[in-house]
């Protein structure tokens, strides 16, 4: 490791000593990503042609190309691009060669393919016993559902968020963007990086095997907890959220978008809502009915009894849309944190985009792309750390931008061996 300066802090990453040979499919090119956002120097290897993941849209300015997949901008950012035939055994000898002096390999192929190939965790562990070999499969290497597919819909299904995605009232869905194979890739890069301070200190790699339905699973543990604090299962809550007996809406249309605010009755709840009553009284008064209620006694399980005590609920959402739809996001936010009542902007991605937050965190880098009229934002730090920060990195890069740098240059393979394996396809 790269020893810190005087000042605590080096120019190099906290993984800047190691090597990462990158196998993955687009299931888990974001754990390659994360551990070159650390800085280790990571190689991704992909079929001569390109990796299929390239072919999948969103593309950058609705080009398809395969250098223009902004999936594969992302998520291979700071990586190194060789290409390289596992089908053919020249190619499964010259991924050897480029194992043998790694320290982590990344996969996420089927269970089996590369052991079929002689790439094995068997295999590689005799020819580099501190490699540490990292496969991110849906359901994991073992057990009866390992060599089941698993995309995103049903990674949301077996992992359980699904159950919890959607109103109560019809069938469960999933989170519209995909995430899940995400949450696999993730857990693979910090797993990644306990095993590598095993090897660091043991001299001995290990096999990290990574489900992306255990990932689904942990991104609902707060729905664990629910049979032994509430008595129940967490069920699906749409834009209201049951509070004991209230339901009231949480979500509310406002001039600009939407808001999320929280209403509740009891001695903290009491607080929250009389601050925003208040608020909406000052500015164009409230019901007399609404003035009324005593938010700090009031029962909602007898409300909840009966037809007439249930629409309570709905005119006091009715009553606070009403004035919502008249401020923007920005407005409610802010009377918000003045008054102490509990209200969220919804943000849409390009609310994120000039976030207050994010940009004193720098958290959007640009990264600069030749082919284009000037530099791309990208998604940056996602850690802060002092000594050894994140490092933004180059461009994703091109199919086989850098097989004569690796191979020639540090493999040690000739000129005309490499022109040779690209005639023959490996490369």
């Amino acid at each position: 490791m790269t020893p810190a300066g005087a000042s605590g802090t080096t120019s190099v990453g906290a993984l800047s000593p190691y090597r990462v040979v990158d196998f993955s499919t687009s299931r888990a090119w974001l754990t390659g990503r994360m551990l070159a956002d650390l800085g280790a120097d990571v190689l991704k290897v992909e079929p001569p042609g390109g990796d299929p993941g390239r072919r999948a849209p969103p593309f950058a300015d609705d080009e398809p190309n395969p250098e223009t997949n902004l999936r594969w901008w992302v998520s291979n950012r700071g990586k190194r691009g060789l290409t390289l035939d596992l089908d053919q055994a020249d190619g499964v000898a010259l991924a050897r060669r480029l194992l043998a002096d790694a320290d982590v390999m990344i996969e996420s192929f089927d269970p089996a393919h590369l052991a079929e190939r002689s790439l094995g965790y068997d295999d590689l562990r005799e020819l580099n016993p501190r490699l540490v070999v990292t496969s991110i499969t849906p359901f994991g290497q073992t057990g009866p559902h390992a060599n089941y597919s698993g995309p995103d819909l049903v990674l949301s299904a077996t992992g359980g968020p699904m159950w919890l995605t959607g109103d109560v009232d019809r069938p469960p869905v999933r989170v519209s963007v995909p995430q899940y194979e995400m949450h696999g890739a993730a857990e693979g890069a910090v797993a990644t990086a306990i095993a590598l301070y095993h090897a660091a200190a043991t001299g001995q790699g290990q096999h990290v095997d990574v489900s992306c339905q255990l990932a689904a699973i942990r991104t609902i543990m707060n729905a664990s907890s629910f049979p032994y604090l509430e008595g129940g299962e967490l069920s699906r809550q749409g834009r209201e959220i049951p509070y004991g007996h209230a339901k009231f809406r949480m979500l509310y249309p406002c001039k600009d978008g939407h808001v999320s605010v929280l209403l509740m009755g009891g001695a903290l709840g009491a607080m929250i809502v009389k601050a925003l009553l208040g608020w909406i009284n000052e500015e164009q008064g409230v019901p007399e009915w609404l003035a009324e209620v005593d938010w700090l006694n009031i029962d909602f399980a007898e409300l909840n009894k009966d037809e007439e005590g249930r629409a309570f609920f709905g005119k006091v959402s009715t009553a606070i849309e009403a004035f919502f739809v008249t401020r923007t996001k920005a407005e409610l936010y802010a009377e918000a944190l003045a008054r102490r009542f509990l209200l969220a902007p919804v943000n849409t991605v390009a609310d994120i985009r000039v976030d207050e937050q994010l940009a004193a965190r720098d958290f959007f880098v640009e990264v600069d792309h030749p082919e284009r009229d000037g530099p791309v934002a990208y998604p940056g730090p996602w850690v802060k750390l002092s000594a050894t920060p994140l490092i933004a990195g180059a461009r994703a890069p091109r199919v086989g931008e850098h097989n004569r740098d690796v191979y020639e240059g540090e493999i040690g393979l000739a000129s005309d061996e490499l022109l040779a394996l690209h005639a023959k396809g490996v490369v």
